[in-house]
């Protein structure tokens, strides 16, 4: 099911080129994003990190409306990958103790941004708004604590589950870049941007991250 999902997604990358005229009618800007989160327990304590969360990535299609126009719209579809590490965990909440829990989430959502862009030739962007969407597999990693029998006291052991798939997730984003032209019908697209996401998984949290978006945008 994954595999088949990633295919549709990429599907509008590969035909583009082939149907320009009739499909950039429908969808008109493409990327690829990178992004890094931030862990929970930054959010809290301002420690040092002492790991990092690996770089998460994903693809997006967009329709950009009033594009040649200083204020316009972009809404479109994104399937993303993120990486959250929470190395804390936070015991009261449950029934036994969690510690170095790790979140793998592939998203499906949809952003709908206000975009406004100036300049001539090379226009230069600044977007804010949100997304939503699902969590199509969530899965999480953690640390549990279990008492053991022979006095060893808690121990706590790695163990692996699947979250339930449909979970809803809403989110804020904000980006700043550019469309710098290649042709007459294309410009490159480079957009870093920042957002959150809210979801609710084991416990309701916020996913804070940065991505660097790069594609194309049909003139």
């Amino acid at each position: 099911m994954k595999y088949i999902l990633c295919f549709f997604v990429c599907l509008p990358f590969f035909s583009v080129f082939g149907q320009e005229k009739k499909f950039k009618d429908y969808f008109n800007e493409f990327h690829v994003s990178l992004n890094h989160g931030v862990p929970f327990y930054l959010l809290y304590s301002g420690l040092v990190p002492e790991e990092r969360t690996f770089f998460g990535g994903g693809l997006g299609i967009s329709h950009v409306f009033r594009a040649d126009r200083v204020v316009g719209a972009r809404a479109g579809l994104e399937l993303e990958c993120f990486h959250i590490w929470d190395r804390g965990g936070f015991p009261p909440e449950f029934d036994y103790a969690v510690k170095n829990r790790h979140f793998y989430l592939t998203n499906l959502t949809i952003p709908i941004n206000l975009r406004l862009s100036f300049g001539r030739k090379t226009r230069f962007i600044f977007e804010l708004g949100g997304r939503f969407g699902l969590i199509l597999f969530p899965v999480v990693v953690a640390d549990v604590g279990h008492y053991s029998s022979d006095w060893e006291g808690e121990v706590f052991v790695r163990e692996k589950r699947a979250g339930n798939v449909g979970l809803g997730i809403a989110g804020l984003n904000t980006g700043i870049g550019m469309n710098v032209p290649l042709n007459e019908k294309l410009d490159l697209l480079i957009r870093p941007d920042a957002g959150a996401n809210l979801f609710s998984l084991e416990d309701t949290r916020i996913n804070l991250y940065g991505r660097l978006c790069v594609g194309i945008h049909l003139k």
